[in-house]
C-alpha cells in the first residue's frame, strides 16, 4: 500500500501539507525526483518510475500555480484480452497539467486509483474501481489516503495515525521536523497492520516502503523534500 498524510488549511502560511509513503517492490528500478520529463509534463517534478516512465508523486514548482498531485493504487483488474492495461503512473502528471481525469472509454482500461490533486485553493481526490469514476473535494482539515481511499478507517493505519496528523504542528520557518517525526511511522513494527512504513516478502520479493516525500504550497513559494529510506531520519534533503 502507499499513505499520503494531507492538511488542507487555507488562510494560513502553508495551506498544503502533504506527507507521501512509496511502498513498492524493493528491486523495481526508479529514479528520484527530478524534472524527467519534457512536453505538457515539462517543469513539473517527482520521482521517476523506471518500468512505465510515470510517478507517484508529481509536484508543480510554478510560484503561480504551485501544486501537488499523488498516486495510490487500488483494486488491481484482470489483464484484458487486448493486452497489458495503460500505466497509472502518468495519471499524477496530467493532472497537474489539465485538471482532471480520463473518463469515460477513456479511464475504462486503467486498474484501479486513487488520485489526489492539491493546490492552494482545493483538495480533489479520484477513485476509479474499474466501475464507477468517483470524484470528491476534501473539506480543510486532516486527511489521511490509503489504497481503501481517503480516510478509509477499515484500514487499521488511519485511526491509528489519524490523532497523530492532527498533533503535528504546522512547519514554522524551515523547520520539517514534527511532520518528518510523523513519517518516522511512530514506532510500529513493519509487519504491523497500523504501519507506515512496511516490509515484507511476497513471492520471494521484498515488498517496502522505499521512499517518503514531504510537499509544502504555499503562495509564490514550494517546498519539497525527499528520503530514498524512510526508516533513516537523515536521509532527508531538499528538492525544491
Amino acid at each position: 500500500m502507499c499513505t499520503v498524510l494531507l492538511r488542507f488549511a487555507p488562510g494560513i502560511s502553508w495551506p498544503v501539507v502533504c506527507g507521501a509513503i512509496r511502498d513498492e517492490f524493493a528491486d523495481r528500478p526508479w529514479d528520484p525526483p527530478a524534472a524527467h520529463w519534457s512536453g505538457p509534463w515539462d517543469g513539473l517534478l517527482g520521482g521517476r518510475d523506471r518500468t512505465a516512465g510515470g510517478t507517484w508523486l508529481a509536484v508543480d514548482p510554478s510560484p503561480h500555480r504551485p501544486a501537488l498531485a499523488a498516486l495510490l493504487n487500488g483494486v488491481r483488474r484482470p489483464v484484458p484480452d487486448t493486452g497489458a492495461r495503460p500505466t497509472r503512473g502518468t495519471l499524477a502528471l496530467d493532472v497537474l497539467v489539465t485538471g482532471g481525469v480520463p473518463e469515460g472509454d477513456a479511464v475504462a482500461d486503467y486498474d484501479g486509483f486513487h488520485l489526489v490533486r492539491a493546490t492552494l485553493d482545493a483538495v480533489d481526490v479520484w477513485s476509479w474501481d474499474g466501475q464507477e469514476l468517483e470524484h470528491r473535494s476534501l473539506e480543510p482539515g486532516n486527511h489521511i489516503v490509503v489504497n481503501l481511499g481517503p480516510n478509509a478507517v477499515d484500514d487499521p493505519l488511519v485511526p491509528h495515525f489519524a490523532p497523530l496528523l492532527a498533533a503535528t504542528p504546522p512547519p514554522t520557518g524551515d523547520s520539517w521536523a514534527p511532520w518528518t517525526h510523523l513519517l518516522q511511522g511512530d514506532g510500529l513494527d513493519h509487519d504491523d497492520p497500523r504501519a507506515l512504513l512496511v516490509r515484507r516478502e511476497i513471492d520471494g520479493r521484498t515488498y517496502a516502503s522505499t521512499s517518503a516525500s514531504l510537499v509544502a504550497l504555499s503562495p509564490g513559494r514550494v517546498r519539497y523534500a525527499f528520503n530514498p529510506t524512510p526508516t533513516d531520519s537523515g536521509s532527508w534533503y531538499a528538492v525544491a
